[in-house]
């Protein structure tokens, strides 16, 4: 049996993409007119891009959950309950309190990082690389990924392996919505993710003697925003779980946010994963 190439290796580091499929396409003599050997592509090629842009409703006008200061309208009666009343130090404190309470170990510290940077009004984006260790092995990024190669494999394939004629695939977005995602971190600090991007690198194709190779560096970008909309007071604003007050600590995010001089931002996240197979 001939072998063939698998994904899920990134360095000299095992990664755990369980169940994606190997690369190897159908071994014929080759695509007329077609030459592979030694083709490389060292710029970064755009093969997937979200609907929506970070910072941006899918019509492109300004995210609710990104504005600051503003006093909307719509969350008018927050002014009547009594948290609306408390200190921004109080405020901050039920804040605080809700990112200990729905993280732990790293992602505590992903956490309590982000809570700084809102309360300090710091600009520019969040990342960490603990929070990229976080999703490295997260199993609905696992399957994200396979449900994205799929289509990134027949793009390729219909580009005749030339990358520059790629049509970049409209991706979904990714989403950490279990009870160890929520319990752990990654439900408090991304929850769903708001846009997304994935980029070739080092795309080459070689002639390894009966058959041609493709391998590439496939990079994931992920954007959310670290901050709150009236949706999700309204959504959030009654929680009792898992502290009776969590109500109030969203609560609490939403008055910094909308009614005091806290601001969210944009948390960016990336992933890399290598890929390998046969072009033709």
């Amino acid at each position: 049996m001939a072998s063939c190439r698998f994904l899920g290796e990134q360095g000299y580091t095992t990664i755990m993409d369980t169940g994606t499929t190997c690369l190897q396409l159908s071994p014929q003599p080759g695509v007329i007119g077609l030459k592979l050997t030694g083709n490389a592509y060292p710029a970064l090629i755009l093969v997937g891009l979200a609907k929506r842009n970070p910072g941006r409703n899918f019509d492109g006008t300004a995210a609710e959950d990104m504005q600051y200061g503003d006093m909307p309208a719509k969350s008018a009666k927050i002014k009547e309950d009594s948290m609306f009343q408390k200190s921004d130090t109080e405020l901050q404190a039920y804040m605080r309190s809700l990112m200990t309470s729905l993280s732990m170990g790293d992602m505590e510290t992903v956490a309590l990082e982000m809570l700084d940077k809102f309360i300090k009004g710091t600009k520019g984006n969040y990342t960490s690389e603990l929070l990229n260790d976080e999703i490295r092995n997260n199993s609905a990024f696992v399957s994200y990924h396979q449900a994205f190669l799929k289509e990134l494999q027949a793009i390729i394939k219909l580009a005749l392996y030339n990358p520059h004629t790629i049509k970049p695939v409209s991706m979904n977005l990714l989403n950490f919505s279990s009870f160890l995602d929520k319990a752990t971190g990654l439900g408090i600090t991304v929850h769903q993710v708001w846009s997304a991007k994935a980029e070739l690198i080092n795309f080459s194709v070689s002639d390894s003697g009966r058959y041609s190779h493709w391998n590439a560096t496939l990079k994931y970008t992920f954007y959310d925003h670290f901050g709150l909309d009236w949706e999700d007071i309204k959504k959030h604003g009654d929680d009792i779980f898992p502290k009776y007050h969590t109500g109030d600590q969203f609560k609490a995010w939403y008055i910094l946010q909308h009614y005091r001089k806290c601001r969210p931002f944009i948390t960016e996240m990336s992933r890399s994963v290598f890929l390998s197979g046969r072009a033709i």
